[in-house]
């Protein structure tokens, strides 16, 4: 796929604006559009990722500006290239100069119940639920067909996917002669300021007090997080993740996809967790976790080397 640059730049002036340096003697090259690796006719002006190695000897006679890593940089330096510490930070700087559509307010088409609180500064989608008593803050944007429960409080500037559910009822059960009891589940779920939510996230609300996600946190599609749990402020959290009721995630936490983290374990601030890693117990703050059960990841690296040399 490519996206084309508003404009088209030299990569002089990019370099200048976002930082790294030009190689290949390419100061006054023209780029005109962003392209992936895998575009079968790459061309002279596209700026094309080459973030890997391999994907660099792929590219090698390819007549495209590279964006690699400093790490890269002396395997390119005779043809032109842009070596930058951050590519990824390029990338989003560039594409979010392209101009898009802003969100639309279609709550005309969505269910706004009396009692709900809906300032005329947001943003709501189409067949959109919100229900008495959710309050909405300045400036959030709420997805075609999300549901927002009683007991709801966005923060400001909270963006919550097409299709997600917040404060439903949590997962909460006791024994009793009829088989279980369901437990209420009274204490709604509260989204801290410029958090987002993605398509088909689930937050369960609290029992007696709130669930929270914390400010800036970022939640990819299809996350869930269940009844009395908290994500800390700027928790990156990939899609299929799962928190059980009361797990506890600190600040500045990246959880890889499909993580499961169980009931009342606490992750310490600034943790990672690989993909699909299961946490069954405490993780300290800036550790990296991995496997399932989920230890540190230098140990589940080294358990599955034995392992291969004893198959």
């Amino acid at each position: 796929m490519t996206v084309a640059l508003a404009g088209g730049a030299t990569l002089a002036s990019l370099a200048a604006r976002l930082g790294g340096r030009i190689l290949g003697a390419a100061d006054h090259r023209v780029v005109t559009a962003l392209a992936t690796p895998w575009e079968r006719a790459l061309r002279a002006d596209d700026l094309v990722p080459a973030l890997r190695g391999r994907v660099l000897a792929a590219l090698a006679d390819a007549p495209c500006v590279l964006l690699v890593t400093g790490e890269l940089a002396t395997r390119v330096s005779s043809r032109a290239a842009w070596s930058h510490e951050d590519p990824p930070s390029v990338i989003a700087a560039l594409l979010g100069e392209l101009t898009r559509p802003p969100p639309v307010d279609e709550r005309e088409r969505a269910v706004i119940e009396p009692g709900a609180v809906v300032p005329a500064s947001a943003i709501i989608g189409a067949f959109a639920v919100v229900r008495a008593g959710a309050i909405v803050g300045d400036g959030c944007v709420v997805g075609a067909h999300a549901v927002l429960h009683a007991g709801v409080t966005l923060g400001a500037r909270v963006v919550v996917g097409d299709g997600a559910v917040l404060g439903a009822p949590g997962f909460g059960w006791v024994p009793s002669p009829s088989g279980v009891t369901r437990v209420p589940q009274l204490g709604g779920v509260v989204i801290g300021d410029d958090a987002e939510l993605g398509a088909h996230v689930t937050v369960d609300a609290g029992t007696i007090g709130p669930t929270v996600i914390g400010r800036r946190a970022k939640l990819d599609a299809h996350v869930h997080v269940g009844h009395n749990a908290a994500i800390g402020d700027g928790t990156i959290v990939a899609a299929q993740a799962g928190f059980a009721g009361s797990s506890r995630v600190g600040a500045g936490v990246l959880v890889g996809g499909q993580v499961g983290v169980a009931d009342h374990a606490a992750i310490g601030d600034g943790a990672r967790l690989a993909a699909k890693a299961g946490v069954i117990g405490d993780v300290p703050a800036g550790a990296t976790y991995a496997g399932y059960p989920a230890v540190p990841r230098a140990a589940w690296l080294r358990f599955h080397a034995q392992r291969r040399r004893r198959a």
